[in-house]
């Protein structure tokens, strides 16, 4: 997600927030733009990166600039494209912290980066001179906060990387509680227009549902036509209708509404029962 896409725009950052501001964003499209005007405003960061580190290889979550543009964006797909990540040392410190548990502050000054090219055409063109990477260990990856600080305001301040040692567990936990509601809804969305992502659920439920039934509600929950699944499944809209009568004793309803609150239901089972399961594995 660029900037752009964030809506975040020159000159529409006013006063200064606070962490709370950001906190309060969470989940809300116009986080990236809470977190980016808290970062400047706070420690003079023009553009901000969070990328997951995994035992692989980096991923870019968001990347996001001040001025609106897609810079921050763009050089985050040349760090990995390039794989710079490989030479760089708080990348490779991030994938140590993998299943660790513990948070870091790493501290780069970019004129100390051993490999030139990756200096100059990473952080040279964007007149970068200082970046501050914050991470947090989890049990499959890293997540990190990558900082950065421009020439024309210089290094930071040891007041502010104290300020930002203070705040790197909370800004970490911000970060992962947003990214886990925003994946939470992409998930949700496919749960309800994937006929396979429905079925998938579907076939998990106590009911065992006969195949043809399944495949006549997973379309229903999916807002197809009774016309619509007739000609999807190579049947008469009758027996569509049969199908769902059918299905509808078998749940114990009586309307759409309550099939698609029965599959919401089934669908949050599902997911708490995957992360018990997870969880189990973990502690074995």
């Amino acid at each position: 997600m660029s900037a752009q896409q964030s809506g975040i725009k020159v000159g529409t950052i006013s006063g200064k927030p606070d962490i709370c501001s950001v906190i309060n964003a969470i989940g809300n499209v116009d986080f990236e733009a809470e977190l980016s005007s808290f970062l400047y405003h706070r420690y003079g960061a023009e553009h901000f990166a969070v990328l997951r580190f995994t035992a692989e290889r980096p991923f870019e979550i968001v990347a996001v600039s001040l001025d609106g543009t897609d810079t921050a964006h763009r050089q985050i797909s040349l760090y990995l494209d390039r794989q710079y990540w490989r030479f760089d040392p708080n990348a490779i410190e991030a994938q140590r912290m993998i299943g660790k548990h513990a948070t870091s502050l790493m501290r780069l000054t970019i004129s100390n980066l051993p490999d030139r090219d990756m200096r100059d055409s990473l952080y040279g063109r964007t007149k970068i001179c200082e970046r501050v990477l914050l991470c947090g260990g989890g049990d499959d990856y890293t997540i990190g906060l990558s900082v950065l600080r421009p020439e024309e305001r210089g290094v930071f301040a040891e007041a502010d990387i104290d300020s930002l040692g203070q705040n790197c567990d909370t800004l970490l936990a911000i970060l992962n509680k947003h990214v886990s509601l925003v994946s939470r809804r992409s998930e949700l969305a496919a749960a309800l227009t994937s006929v396979d992502e429905i079925l998938s659920y579907i076939d998990m439920a106590p009911a065992n549902l006969p195949r043809r039934e399944a495949e006549v509600c997973a379309r229903l929950i999916g807002g197809v036509s009774a016309l619509g699944i007739a000609l999807e499944l190579g049947i008469s809209e009758e027996t569509v209708n049969t199908y769902r009568k059918r299905s509808y004793q078998r749940l114990g309803i009586a309307s759409q509404r309550e099939l698609l609150l029965w599959y919401l239901a089934l669908w949050g089972t599902g997911h708490r029962s995957e992360r018990s399961r997870t969880e189990k594995l973990r502690l074995q």
